[in-house]
């Protein structure tokens, strides 16, 4: 059996839910993606992080792959390569902290104190609470999961652009709700 055929077969067990095959393909390909991804983003952890994105992707959509537009190699490839490039877009608008990503593994938090840090977490939450459900935990998925705006709206299942005005509509009624009353002031 040819190689080609081979990885076929593979993904297609695989979109019958066979595990055993999505291993198989797993061992066959992931040496080659990691390659692929560490050239692009340039960092071990963010290239196995792009491994393991291509794969769990490979699982979900294995059941929709065409095989007239391309063999699974090249798709894999594909899937590959936009993981890594949207890993460095999000690395790139990371914010930073006197130079340093923090989002960086080795990044020094600290812990927040004292009264002010205090006050930021009570008006955060009290202007969360004035939020949908929806909308509470779209932000908390976004800022505090980490997860991107295609991740959720995948998860989501709606359009991007949907997404994206969604956690956009979200953001602009909790910042209201963290304005400062201005009524009546002179």
């Amino acid at each position: 059996m040819r190689l080609v055929d081979a990885e076929l077969e593979l993904l297609t067990r695989v979109g019958n839910g066979d595990e055993g095959a999505l291993r198989a393909l797993y061992e066959s390909l992931s040496r080659n993606v990691m390659a692929l991804a560490l050239q692009i983003v340039g960092r071990r952890e963010d290239a196995e992080e792009v491994v393991q994105d291509t794969f769990v992707t490979v699982h979900r959509q294995a059941a929709r792959f065409d095989a007239s537009r391309g063999s699974v190699r090249a798709w894999v490839y594909t899937i590959a390569r936009n993981e890594a490039r949207m890993r460095l877009r999000a690395r790139s608008s990371r914010p930073v902290a006197d130079g340093a990503d923090v989002h960086d593994p080795a990044f020094d938090h600290g812990t927040p104190s004292g009264a002010g840090a205090a006050v930021d977490r009570v008006l955060v939450d009290r202007a969360l609470e004035g939020l949908a459900p929806d909308d509470v935990r779209l932000l908390r998925d976004a800022f505090y999961a980490g997860f991107s705006h295609s991740e959720l709206a995948e998860r989501e299942g709606t359009p991007l652009g949907t997404m994206k005005s969604r956690l956009r509509r979200a953001l602009l009624k909790a910042r209201d709700a963290l304005a400062p009353d201005t009524e009546g002031a002179p």
